[in-house]
């Protein structure tokens, strides 16, 4: 909780279905009648994100995890201001899990500037009062999306290094079952998000 607002996320690897299900459970919130706002991927959302992952030019590098690191929280409080639940397509967390695989060779400075990023990352992840984990996967081969195609060994590896930052933060982490349509997976958060 920031701000006395109610701040939820939803986590898992790339074309989960995290988005559909984020703007699903708004909608239900909203027909209770409840103010919430969306907060999009920062990646979704970043000329550096899209010069990389569009149009190969250059690479994530230091400066560019610190963007989207930095735009996960500017985004969660800024949302506080007309927002009573806030929900945000994933956490710094995610971010932090990337270091390792995108930026292996580092400065010192680089390492002493991620390190402290993953200890204010331990900090601001109890902010959030319940983080929903989409377990599918998706199969790269399924379509042809610059965005989403690549490695399926990595998409398993980032997966297993978010996990085990989300436990190393103690996180309110809920594993949404896996295989369930939209509807199902809707139905299942917006009951936990009732009781």
């Amino acid at each position: 909780m920031i701000r006395e607002k109610q701040l939820i996320a939803f986590d898992g690897t790339n074309a989960a279905g995290k988005t559909t299900l984020i703007y699903s459970v708004a909608a239900g919130l909203k027909e209770q009648g409840i103010n919430c706002e969306v907060l999009i991927e920062p990646a979704r959302n970043s000329p550096t994100a899209d010069a990389i992952l569009l149009y190969n030019q250059g690479s994530f590098d230091m400066a560019a995890q610190l963007e989207l690191f930095a735009m996960h929280i500017v985004q969660c409080v800024r949302a506080t201001k007309n927002a009573t639940l806030i929900i945000s397509d994933r956490t710094p967390v995610s971010t932090m899990a990337y270091n390792d695989m995108l930026i292996p060779n580092r400065t010192e400075h680089e390492q002493n500037l991620i390190t402290a990023a993953e200890a204010f990352t331990d900090v601001w992840t109890a902010c959030y009062d319940i983080i929903f984990y989409c377990q599918d996967y998706f199969v790269s081969t399924q379509a042809d999306d610059k965005i989403r195609r690549g490695d399926d060994e990595f998409q398993r590896t980032l997966d297993a290094k978010t996990r085990e930052l989300y436990e190393k933060a103690n996180a309110n982490l809920v594993y949404i079952p896996k295989g369930l349509s939209l509807a199902d997976r809707t139905d299942f958060v917006l009951g936990k998000l009732n009781k």
